[in-house]
Protein backbone atom coordinates (compact mmCIF):
# COMPACT_ATOMS: atom_id res chain seq x y z
CA UNK A 1 0.00 0.00 0.00
CA UNK A 2 1.37 3.42 -0.93
CA UNK A 3 2.32 5.56 2.04
CA UNK A 4 3.68 9.10 2.04
CA UNK A 5 4.40 9.34 5.70
CA UNK A 6 6.41 8.19 8.66
CA UNK A 7 9.14 10.79 8.70
CA UNK A 8 12.39 9.05 9.41
CA UNK A 9 10.88 5.62 8.72
CA UNK A 10 10.44 5.43 4.97
CA UNK A 11 12.94 6.17 2.23
CA UNK A 12 12.01 7.60 -1.15
CA UNK A 13 11.59 4.80 -3.65
CA UNK A 14 13.63 5.02 -6.82
CA UNK A 15 12.15 3.06 -9.65
CA UNK A 16 13.89 0.46 -11.76
CA UNK A 17 12.72 0.24 -15.38
CA UNK A 18 11.73 -3.21 -16.62
CA UNK A 19 10.63 -4.64 -19.99
CA UNK A 20 7.05 -5.86 -20.41
CA UNK A 21 6.61 -9.62 -20.36
CA UNK A 22 3.28 -9.91 -22.16
CA UNK A 23 0.98 -7.89 -24.40
CA UNK A 24 -1.82 -6.08 -22.65
CA UNK A 25 -5.03 -4.58 -23.92
CA UNK A 26 -5.15 -0.91 -23.05
CA UNK A 27 -8.50 0.80 -22.70
CA UNK A 28 -8.22 4.37 -23.87
CA UNK A 29 -9.80 6.92 -21.58
CA UNK A 30 -12.97 8.23 -23.17
CA UNK A 31 -12.50 11.90 -23.91
CA UNK A 32 -15.84 13.41 -22.97
CA UNK A 33 -16.76 16.70 -21.34
CA UNK A 34 -16.04 16.46 -17.65
CA UNK A 35 -18.53 17.32 -14.97
CA UNK A 36 -16.87 18.14 -11.67
CA UNK A 37 -19.35 17.20 -8.96
CA UNK A 38 -19.06 18.94 -5.64
CA UNK A 39 -22.66 19.23 -4.45
CA UNK A 40 -23.63 18.11 -0.97
CA UNK A 41 -20.14 17.17 0.13
CA UNK A 42 -18.76 17.36 3.65
CA UNK A 43 -15.35 16.99 5.27
CA UNK A 44 -14.55 15.03 8.43
CA UNK A 45 -11.34 15.63 10.37
CA UNK A 46 -9.51 12.46 11.44
CA UNK A 47 -5.99 11.50 12.61
CA UNK A 48 -2.68 12.13 10.89
CA UNK A 49 -2.14 10.59 7.46
CA UNK A 50 -5.53 8.93 6.75
CA UNK A 51 -5.12 6.19 4.19
CA UNK A 52 -6.81 2.76 4.02
CA UNK A 53 -10.54 2.45 4.76
CA UNK A 54 -12.68 -0.40 6.11
CA UNK A 55 -16.49 -0.35 5.98
CA UNK A 56 -18.37 -2.58 8.40
CA UNK A 57 -20.74 -5.03 6.66
CA UNK A 58 -23.82 -3.15 7.89
CA UNK A 59 -22.24 -0.01 6.37
CA UNK A 60 -22.89 1.96 9.55
CA UNK A 61 -19.24 2.54 10.48
CA UNK A 62 -16.09 3.38 8.57
CA UNK A 63 -12.64 2.66 9.99
CA UNK A 64 -9.82 4.98 8.90
CA UNK A 65 -6.16 3.91 9.15
CA UNK A 66 -4.22 7.00 10.24
CA UNK A 67 -0.77 5.92 9.12
CA UNK A 68 1.09 8.71 10.88
CA UNK A 69 -0.77 8.20 14.14
CA UNK A 70 -1.46 5.60 16.83
CA UNK A 71 -5.17 4.97 16.34
CA UNK A 72 -8.01 4.23 13.96
CA UNK A 73 -10.78 6.79 13.53
CA UNK A 74 -14.33 5.36 13.61
CA UNK A 75 -16.83 7.33 11.54
CA UNK A 76 -20.61 7.02 11.76
CA UNK A 77 -21.48 6.92 8.04
CA UNK A 78 -24.99 8.32 8.53
CA UNK A 79 -24.10 11.10 10.95
CA UNK A 80 -20.85 11.77 9.05
CA UNK A 81 -18.75 12.33 12.14
CA UNK A 82 -16.07 10.58 14.19
CA UNK A 83 -17.78 8.75 17.04
CA UNK A 84 -14.93 6.65 18.38
CA UNK A 85 -11.26 5.87 18.00
CA UNK A 86 -9.39 2.62 18.55
CA UNK A 87 -6.03 3.31 20.14
CA UNK A 88 -2.92 1.20 20.52
CA UNK A 89 -2.18 0.61 16.82
CA UNK A 90 1.02 2.38 15.82
CA UNK A 91 1.01 3.50 12.18
CA UNK A 92 -1.99 1.39 11.06
CA UNK A 93 -1.63 0.35 7.43
CA UNK A 94 -4.32 -1.98 6.05
CA UNK A 95 -7.46 -4.01 6.79
CA UNK A 96 -8.85 -7.45 6.00
CA UNK A 97 -12.12 -8.89 7.28
CA UNK A 98 -11.73 -12.44 8.56
CA UNK A 99 -14.29 -14.48 6.64
CA UNK A 100 -17.88 -13.76 7.63
CA UNK A 101 -16.96 -13.07 11.25
CA UNK A 102 -17.24 -9.83 13.19
CA UNK A 103 -13.45 -9.51 13.11
CA UNK A 104 -11.11 -7.35 11.09
CA UNK A 105 -7.33 -7.76 11.12
CA UNK A 106 -5.23 -4.60 10.91
CA UNK A 107 -1.57 -4.43 9.91
CA UNK A 108 0.64 -1.69 11.28
CA UNK A 109 3.92 -0.47 9.90
CA UNK A 110 5.38 -0.73 13.39
CA UNK A 111 5.60 -4.56 13.31
CA UNK A 112 2.10 -5.24 14.61
CA UNK A 113 -1.05 -7.18 13.74
CA UNK A 114 -4.22 -6.33 15.64
CA UNK A 115 -7.56 -8.18 15.49
CA UNK A 116 -10.62 -6.04 16.24
CA UNK A 117 -14.25 -6.93 16.91
CA UNK A 118 -15.93 -4.29 14.74
CA UNK A 119 -19.31 -4.78 16.42
CA UNK A 120 -17.77 -3.57 19.69
CA UNK A 121 -14.88 -1.48 18.29
CA UNK A 122 -12.56 -3.38 20.63
CA UNK A 123 -9.13 -4.96 20.15
CA UNK A 124 -9.30 -8.69 20.89
CA UNK A 125 -5.69 -9.67 20.29
CA UNK A 126 -2.44 -8.28 18.99
CA UNK A 127 1.05 -9.47 18.22
CA UNK A 128 4.39 -7.82 17.52
CA UNK A 129 6.64 -9.11 14.74
CA UNK A 130 10.33 -8.74 13.99
CA UNK A 131 9.94 -6.47 10.97
CA UNK A 132 7.70 -3.72 9.66
CA UNK A 133 4.45 -4.84 8.04
CA UNK A 134 2.47 -3.54 5.07
CA UNK A 135 -0.40 -4.74 2.89
CA UNK A 136 -2.71 -7.42 4.28
CA UNK A 137 -5.31 -9.89 2.97
CA UNK A 138 -6.91 -13.16 4.10
CA UNK A 139 -8.51 -16.35 2.85
CA UNK A 140 -12.24 -16.53 2.18
CA UNK A 141 -12.88 -18.59 5.33
CA UNK A 142 -10.84 -16.18 7.46
CA UNK A 143 -8.51 -18.87 8.79
CA UNK A 144 -5.31 -17.49 7.31
CA UNK A 145 -3.84 -14.03 6.94
CA UNK A 146 -1.22 -12.97 4.40
CA UNK A 147 0.76 -9.83 5.12
CA UNK A 148 3.69 -8.04 3.51
CA UNK A 149 6.94 -7.93 5.49
CA UNK A 150 8.26 -4.64 4.13
CA UNK A 151 11.99 -4.26 3.64
CA UNK A 152 12.49 -8.03 3.68
CA UNK A 153 11.00 -8.82 0.27
CA UNK A 154 8.69 -11.38 1.83
CA UNK A 155 5.03 -12.14 2.46
CA UNK A 156 4.03 -14.01 5.62
CA UNK A 157 1.24 -16.53 6.14
CA UNK A 158 -0.34 -16.34 9.61
CA UNK A 159 -2.83 -18.43 11.52
CA UNK A 160 -5.67 -15.94 12.07
CA UNK A 161 -6.50 -17.39 15.46
CA UNK A 162 -3.05 -17.38 17.05
CA UNK A 163 -1.30 -14.93 14.67
CA UNK A 164 1.52 -17.47 14.52
CA UNK A 165 3.71 -17.42 11.40
CA UNK A 166 3.04 -20.56 9.38
CA UNK A 167 5.04 -19.86 6.23
CA UNK A 168 6.81 -17.16 4.24
CA UNK A 169 7.20 -16.39 0.54
CA UNK A 170 9.81 -14.48 -1.42
CA UNK A 171 8.51 -11.51 -3.39
CA UNK A 172 10.01 -9.01 -5.79
CA UNK A 173 11.90 -5.92 -4.63
CA UNK A 174 10.01 -3.49 -2.41
CA UNK A 175 6.69 -5.32 -1.83
CA UNK A 176 3.75 -3.10 -0.90
CA UNK A 177 0.22 -4.27 -1.67
CA UNK A 178 -1.12 -7.82 -1.57
CA UNK A 179 -4.12 -9.65 -3.00
CA UNK A 180 -5.46 -13.18 -3.19
CA UNK A 181 -6.99 -15.26 -5.98
CA UNK A 182 -10.60 -16.38 -6.28
CA UNK A 183 -9.77 -19.93 -5.18
CA UNK A 184 -7.29 -18.79 -2.51
CA UNK A 185 -4.41 -20.75 -4.00
CA UNK A 186 -2.34 -17.73 -5.06
CA UNK A 187 -1.29 -14.43 -3.63
CA UNK A 188 -0.20 -11.36 -5.57
CA UNK A 189 2.28 -8.77 -4.34
CA UNK A 190 3.10 -5.43 -5.91
CA UNK A 191 6.83 -4.80 -5.97
CA UNK A 192 7.47 -1.07 -6.10
CA UNK A 193 11.23 -1.10 -6.62
CA UNK A 194 11.45 -3.44 -9.60
CA UNK A 195 8.12 -2.65 -11.26
CA UNK A 196 6.72 -6.18 -11.04
CA UNK A 197 3.79 -8.11 -9.64
CA UNK A 198 4.60 -11.47 -8.02
CA UNK A 199 2.12 -14.32 -8.53
CA UNK A 200 2.86 -16.87 -5.80
CA UNK A 201 1.40 -20.36 -5.44
CA UNK A 202 0.95 -20.67 -1.67
CA UNK A 203 1.42 -24.46 -1.65
CA UNK A 204 4.29 -25.00 -4.04
CA UNK A 205 5.84 -21.52 -3.57
CA UNK A 206 6.37 -21.36 -7.31
CA UNK A 207 6.42 -17.74 -8.42
CA UNK A 208 6.09 -15.93 -11.69
CA UNK A 209 6.58 -12.23 -12.26
CA UNK A 210 4.39 -9.93 -14.29
CA UNK A 211 6.61 -7.09 -15.42
CA UNK A 212 4.62 -3.86 -15.62
CA UNK A 213 7.35 -1.24 -15.05
CA UNK A 214 6.68 1.90 -13.04
CA UNK A 215 5.50 1.59 -9.47
CA UNK A 216 2.64 -0.87 -8.88
CA UNK A 217 1.11 -0.31 -5.45
CA UNK A 218 -2.39 -0.88 -4.13
CA UNK A 219 -4.51 -3.99 -4.70
CA UNK A 220 -8.30 -4.27 -4.63
CA UNK A 221 -10.68 -6.80 -6.14
CA UNK A 222 -14.25 -7.54 -7.08
CA UNK A 223 -16.56 -9.45 -4.77
CA UNK A 224 -15.55 -12.96 -5.82
CA UNK A 225 -11.87 -12.03 -6.30
CA UNK A 226 -11.84 -13.08 -9.94
CA UNK A 227 -10.38 -9.67 -10.84
CA UNK A 228 -7.68 -7.58 -9.22
CA UNK A 229 -7.44 -3.80 -9.67
CA UNK A 230 -3.84 -2.68 -9.15
CA UNK A 231 -2.72 0.94 -9.25
CA UNK A 232 0.53 1.96 -10.92
CA UNK A 233 1.41 5.30 -9.39
CA UNK A 234 4.31 6.12 -11.71
CA UNK A 235 2.78 5.01 -15.02
CA UNK A 236 -0.66 6.56 -14.32
CA UNK A 237 -2.47 3.28 -14.93
CA UNK A 238 -4.73 0.71 -13.34
CA UNK A 239 -3.83 -2.90 -14.22
CA UNK A 240 -6.78 -5.32 -14.17
CA UNK A 241 -5.72 -8.93 -13.63
CA UNK A 242 -7.79 -12.09 -14.14
CA UNK A 243 -6.90 -14.34 -11.17
CA UNK A 244 -7.61 -17.54 -13.10
CA UNK A 245 -5.26 -16.81 -16.00
CA UNK A 246 -2.98 -14.35 -14.13
CA UNK A 247 -3.02 -12.13 -17.18
CA UNK A 248 -3.57 -8.39 -17.36
CA UNK A 249 -6.82 -8.21 -19.30
CA UNK A 250 -7.27 -4.43 -19.30
CA UNK A 251 -5.45 -1.27 -18.39
CA UNK A 252 -7.04 2.07 -17.60
CA UNK A 253 -4.81 4.93 -18.68
CA UNK A 254 -4.60 8.73 -18.58
CA UNK A 255 -4.72 8.96 -14.81
CA UNK A 256 -2.70 11.19 -12.51
CA UNK A 257 -0.76 9.34 -9.80
CA UNK A 258 -3.54 6.81 -9.15
CA UNK A 259 -4.03 5.23 -5.75
CA UNK A 260 -7.01 3.01 -4.92
CA UNK A 261 -9.31 1.65 -7.63
CA UNK A 262 -12.43 0.32 -5.90
CA UNK A 263 -15.75 -0.98 -7.19
CA UNK A 264 -19.09 0.36 -6.02
CA UNK A 265 -21.19 -2.02 -3.92
CA UNK A 266 -23.31 -2.78 -6.97
CA UNK A 267 -20.10 -3.44 -8.93
CA UNK A 268 -21.46 -1.29 -11.74
CA UNK A 269 -18.95 1.52 -11.25
CA UNK A 270 -15.22 1.71 -10.61
CA UNK A 271 -13.88 4.65 -8.61
CA UNK A 272 -10.23 5.62 -9.13
CA UNK A 273 -8.47 8.03 -6.76
CA UNK A 274 -6.01 10.42 -8.41
CA UNK A 275 -3.51 11.46 -5.76
CA UNK A 276 -1.91 14.02 -8.06
CA UNK A 277 -5.16 15.63 -9.24
CA UNK A 278 -7.24 15.73 -6.01
CA UNK A 279 -10.02 13.98 -7.89
CA UNK A 280 -11.91 10.71 -8.08
CA UNK A 281 -12.65 9.51 -11.62
CA UNK A 282 -15.61 7.23 -12.35
CA UNK A 283 -15.62 4.34 -14.85
CA UNK A 284 -18.15 1.87 -16.15
CA UNK A 285 -17.09 -1.37 -14.42
CA UNK A 286 -17.89 -3.50 -17.48
CA UNK A 287 -16.47 -1.48 -20.36
CA UNK A 288 -13.95 0.51 -18.29
CA UNK A 289 -14.92 3.63 -20.19
CA UNK A 290 -14.59 6.88 -18.27
CA UNK A 291 -17.86 8.53 -17.32
CA UNK A 292 -18.50 12.26 -17.36
CA UNK A 293 -18.48 13.03 -13.68
CA UNK A 294 -15.42 13.70 -11.56
CA UNK A 295 -15.39 14.31 -7.82
CA UNK A 296 -13.11 16.92 -6.32
CA UNK A 297 -11.71 15.91 -2.94
CA UNK A 298 -9.00 17.01 -0.50
CA UNK A 299 -5.23 17.13 -0.74
CA UNK A 300 -3.34 13.91 -1.61
CA UNK A 301 -6.31 11.52 -1.61
CA UNK A 302 -5.61 7.79 -1.31
CA UNK A 303 -8.50 5.61 -0.08
CA UNK A 304 -12.04 5.41 -1.44
CA UNK A 305 -15.14 3.41 -0.54
CA UNK A 306 -18.82 3.51 -1.51
CA UNK A 307 -21.35 3.20 1.32
CA UNK A 308 -25.03 3.12 2.22
CA UNK A 309 -26.28 1.47 -0.96
CA UNK A 310 -23.95 3.54 -3.13
CA UNK A 311 -25.42 6.84 -1.96
CA UNK A 312 -22.19 8.16 -0.40
CA UNK A 313 -18.55 8.08 -1.33
CA UNK A 314 -15.88 8.36 1.38
CA UNK A 315 -12.35 9.42 0.39
CA UNK A 316 -9.34 9.65 2.70
CA UNK A 317 -7.23 12.77 2.16
CA UNK A 318 -3.73 11.96 3.34
CA UNK A 319 -2.45 15.49 2.80
CA UNK A 320 -4.94 17.24 5.04
CA UNK A 321 -5.91 14.67 7.70
CA UNK A 322 -9.53 14.44 6.58
CA UNK A 323 -12.14 12.27 4.91
CA UNK A 324 -14.32 13.72 2.16
CA UNK A 325 -17.96 12.57 2.01
CA UNK A 326 -19.60 12.93 -1.38
CA UNK A 327 -23.35 12.49 -1.69
CA UNK A 328 -23.92 10.58 -4.90
CA UNK A 329 -26.78 11.43 -7.23
CA UNK A 330 -26.62 8.59 -9.76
Amino acid sequence: MNKYFLSGLLLLIFLVGCNREQPKKEVETKQTPKQTVQKNSTTIKVGKGPDALFLTPDENFLYVANVEDNFLSVIDTKAEKVVNKIEGIKYPWGFTRLGNSDLVAVSSYDKQIVVINFKKHKILKEKKFDNNLGGITSTKDGKYIYVIETGKNKALKLDAGSLKILDSYNTGDGPDGIGISKDGSKIYTTNTKDGTISVINTKTKQTKLLTVDGKPELVHYNRNKSLLFISNFKLNKIHIIDTETDKIVHEITNLKSPEEAVLSKSEKLLYVVNFGAKKVFVYDAVTYQKLDEEYSVGNKPIGVISALNDTKLFVSNYGENSVSVIHLTR
